[in-house]
């Protein structure tokens, strides 16, 4: 099967249901005989698509990559404040590919496996946020609409929602 030459654009409540998926995946992993490499793998993908999904959610294209370093700078030029218990990240990006296979890995601790977890429900955490405060983004938009004011795109409205709390 040859990969669609473009990627096709999904919503980031899509991305959401995969990355709780891969978290579900990696807590499963943690009460049976799971190997630790295959549970970062799986809390790694959950922040991974957790990223792509905040990207999608302000709009932003991002890099077709599992660098969690390079998608945080992607969201830091876009603008976007990124929580700073996420500030780490990167130290799970290795366990998108190097853990994958036999051979290519030493031990991981089980403090890392609960890192990688804490790290993965994190991320989730603050998408889940973000769609929440986007929702009610969209209603202020929609009652500054209302009122005859054209606003275009989701900065413009994060923007108002701001200046609506801040008065």
């Amino acid at each position: 099967m040859n990969p669609p030459k473009k990627r096709m654009p999904v919503s980031p409540d899509e991305w959401l249901i995969h990355a709780r998926s891969d978290l579900k995946l990696a807590k499963l992993g943690i009460a049976q005989d799971i190997l630790r490499e295959q549970i970062c793998f799986h809390a790694q993908q959950a922040v991974e698509k957790s990223l792509k999904a905040v990207l999608l959610h302000f709009k932003v294209d991002f890099p077709l990559t599992h660098d969690l370093e390079e998608l945080l700078d992607t969201l830091k030029i876009a603008g976007i404040s990124i929580p700073s218990n996420l500030n780490e990240i990167g130290v799970l990006t290795p366990y998108a590919v190097e853990t994958r296979y036999p051979g290519y890995w030493g031990e991981i601790s089980e403090s890392e496996v609960i890192e990688a977890l804490e790290l993965a429900e994190s991320a989730i955490k603050w998408l889940r946020k973000l769609q929440k405060d986007l929702s009610k983004l969209k209603s202020t938009a929609w009652e500054i609409r209302k009122h005859g004011i054209r606003v275009s795109d989701t900065k413009s409205i994060f923007k108002l929602f701001l200046l609506t709390i801040l008065l």
